[in-house]
This record gives C-alpha cells, sequence and structure tokens, in this order.
C-alpha cells in the first residue's frame, strides 16, 4: 500500500510493519535527521554478529558510537595518504594476472584483486599466499552461509547439515588467524604504514586507553566484511557501464593521460565516473532500520518497532530527481558539483552511519581505473550482467572482451 510519494507499507506475519521507501525526505529523516531513533534492525546485525564479531556494522547505541569515534579518524584523506603507495603497488601487482581475450567474466577478478589490495592495506607485511588463501576462502564461506540462513530455508535442515556449525567453527579459525597478525605486530618494535598500526595506535577520546585485542580483531573482521566486495562489485559495474559508453570511456582515458598518481585525486572527471556508476549500480542498494521509538514524517505515524527499508538503488533512478536517470553521464556531477551531497544521492550511506571506508574506496577505484586503463581495452560484448541484489548488489557476470594496451 502507497501511503505517499515513493513510500510503501506493508504487515508481515506477528505484526511486523515494515516500510519501504525511496522519497528522498523520508530516507534522510531516518538516515540523518532523526537518526537517533533508529538502529539497525536484529535482523542484519544479530545473525552476522555471532560470526563476524561486535565491529561498528553489527553494533547500536553507545558502544558503536564510541567505536566509530575511535575508527573515524583513520579513514581521514590525511591519514589514507600513507596508504596509496601500498595500494597503488597492490593493484598494479594484481593487474600483471588481469584476464585478457574475448567473452571474459571480471567478476572472479575483481573480487580477488581487491581483497588482496585490502589484505595489503590492513596487513603491510609479508603474508604467505596460502595464508591469504585461507583468509579469502573463510570469508567466502561465512558470507554465502549469512546469505542462505536470511533467507530462513536452511535453517530447517541444520539438524541434518550442520551447516551452522560449521561456519562457527571457520569464524573461529578466521579469528584466529587474524588475532595471530595483531599479536605479532604488537611485539614488533618498528612501524607500519598500514591500517592495522592505526587501529592499534587509535585511543578513546574519553579515556586514552587502547581498544582491546578482541575489538581489533573485530573491526578488523567487519573492515575486510564489508570493504573487499562492495569495490568488487563497484568496479565490475564501472567497467562494463565504460565498455558500453564509449564516449564516456574515451573521455575518461584522456583525463588520465600525462598524469602521474599525484594527480588523480584531483581529477574531476575519475571522481564524476566513479559517482555515475555508484549511481546506476550502488553496493549499498538499499538500507534497513527499525524504530526504537513511535515517529512520524509528513503527517504519517508508525510505531516503534517499524521497519524501515531505504531503497538507494530506487532513488538513485527516480525521474523525478535526475535528468535522463538511466543514462550513464558522469558530466552531470561535474556540471552540478552539489548533486553529489544532495539527498537524493547515497553511494555510501548517509548520517552517522555512513560507511567508515567511503574514503578508502575512493582512493583504491580511483587507482585501479588510473593504473587499469594503461595496460588494457575494454569492448563490449553486448551482454547485460543480471543483477543479483543480496547483502550488496552484485553482478552474476560481467562479460567484456579485453585487449592489452599495445606497448604495454
Amino acid at each position: 500500500m502507497e501511503i505517499f510519494s515513493g513510500t510503501f507499507y506493508s504487515a508481515h506475519g506477528l505484526g511486523q510493519r515494515v516500510i519501504v521507501t525511496q522519497n528522498p525526505d523520508f530516507i534522510n529523516h531516518v538516515l540523518k535527521d532523526n537518526h537517533k531513533s533508529y538502529h539497525k534492525s536484529p535482523l542484519a546485525t544479530e545473525k552476522a554478529s555471532k560470526f563476524m564479531g561486535n565491529g561498528i556494522l553489527f553494533t547500536n547505541g553507545e558502544y558503536w558510537l564510541r567505536q566509530r569515534r575511535m575508527i573515524q579518524p583513520a579513514f581521514h584523506r590525511e591519514k589514507l595518504q600513507s596508504l596509496n603507495d601500498i595500494i597503488i603497488r597492490a593493484i598494479n601487482d594484481s593487474l600483471t594476472g588481469f584476464p585478457v581475450g574475448n567473452a571474459v567474466d571480471i567478476c572472479p577478478f575483481m573480487h580477488t584483486m581487491t581483497f588482496n589490495v585490502l589484505i595489503r592495506s590492513l596487513f603491510n607485511i609479508p603474508l604467505s599466499t596460502a595464508t591469504v588463501g585461507e583468509i579469502m576462502q573463510l570469508f567466502a564461506h561465512i558470507q554465502e552461509f549469512l546469505m542462505r540462513d536470511a533467507t530462513g530455508v536452511s535453517k530447517l535442515f541444520y539438524l541434518f547439515t550442520r551447516e551452522d556449525r560449521i561456519a562457527w567453527q571457520k569464524s573461529m579459525r578466521l579469528r584466529e588467524i587474524i588475532q595471530g597478525i595483531v599479536r605479532q605486530r604488537r611485539l614488533q618494535q618498528e612501524e607500519n604504514s598500514d591500517l592495522l598500526e592505526m587501529l592499534i595506535n587509535s585511543t578513546y577520546e574519553d579515556t586514552g586507553e587502547h581498544m582491546s585485542e578482541e575489538q581489533i580483531v573485530d573491526e578488523i573482521l567487519i573492515l575486510i566484511f564489508a570493504g573487499h566486495e562492495t569495490t568488487a562489485n563497484s568496479l565490475s559495474w564501472l567497467l562494463y557501464l565504460l565498455a558500453s559508453n564509449e564516449s564516456v570511456h574515451q573521455k575518461l582515458t584522456a583525463s588520465l593521460a600525462g598524469i602521474t598518481t599525484d594527480g588523480i585525486s584531483a581529477n574531476e572527471y575519475v571522481k564524476a565516473t566513479i559517482y555515475e556508476g555508484m549511481r546506476l549500480y550502488p553496493a549499498a542498494w538499499m538500507t534497513e532500520r527499525v524504530a526504537i521509538e513511535d515517529d512520524e514524517i509528513g503527517g504519517y505515524y508508525f510505531p516503534k518497532g517499524t521497519i524501515i527499508i531505504s531503497y538507494l538503488f530506487g532513488l538513485h533512478r527516480d525521474q523525478h530527481f535526475w535528468k535522463d536517470a538511466s543514462a550513464f553521464r558522469p558530466q552531470r556531477f561535474i556540471d552540478d558539483p552539489g548533486v553529489a551531497r544532495s539527498k537524493h544521492y547515497y553511494p555510501f550511506g548517509a548520517g552517522p552511519r555512513m560507511c567508515v571506508g567511503n574514503n578508502y574506496a575512493m582512493v583504491e577505484m580511483s587507482f585501479f581505473l588510473f593504473s587499469f586503463f594503461k595496460k588494457f581495452q575494454l569492448q563490449p560484448t553486448g551482454l547485460v550482467p543480471e543483477m543479483k541484489a543480496r547483502i550488496t548488489l552484485k553482478p552474476n557476470k560481467v562479460i567484456l572482451n579485453i585487449t592489452k594496451v599495445k606497448g604495454d
């Protein structure tokens, strides 16, 4: 039932009320203006936190606020500059193995690359290929389990399949590996310019104390959980869009000609291209909150316990707010720079719970485009990727024709 523009209400079993909205005023109200009246719902946090720990993605209230204030400074643009060399080297190392040829599915490579870049950014120490591979496999298994578990159907068979027990064992093994890396670092005397160093050195503003080992492990798990798949999906969609839009493709590569990595952050067209890709295919395609007290907006009242789903994919393609809404047109963000900060655009969420790694993601994607188009060319295949709206908006496959730049 539509209750007002772009907003729908439904009631589910046991009296659960759900509102789905792409109304920018409603979304802004829930995520920003009245955010203190909303928490992430238990549906989104309790199960995941059992396997991934109590990091900032899966907590609420005072504990979340304290952790957020602790971690946020590590992701300021100035702090991230110390990671630039690590990110660039990791991307270039990965691109040596980028697949070329006709009808190449780029998605598996993107996931492996962004995972390796994030691991290098977290732990700028030599890790064996076996260790990195095990971490990646453990994460993949736990993420797949959590997605299946969210449907509720597989729970009926846990007594026989023991899937929940197996996932728990894998989560314990994952914590064991990360814990070992943290302990090893704390025993070292020399400094390292990586995210782990920033987390270890961070202190609570009220007490000056450092995080415990368990808290550091929790936050590292969240950074890996949330930080690689979103970027992999965004880059996969972006290469599909660039391959399918020759004029944008040419303008982007022209903007990259003759500049160094130092000039990437000032390249307006690179930033606009990423923004436009994330408008059409936001990795965080929706976000949910639960009202912790009665609330109202626009004269419509709803009680405590109502789940609000902000449908960001729909808002980003709403023709009321975007001219040529379905077109891939990065120039819109240059012609009107303010739209990137408007209530019509939420590529990383909004408000106090905005993605803590948004600056990191923008740096990584910018460096990737810079390095990729110096080495490779794209051609479309005409195959349109299938959207898989799970935890993130994932393309099933992105099939492109890839050739190396002559002389590279």
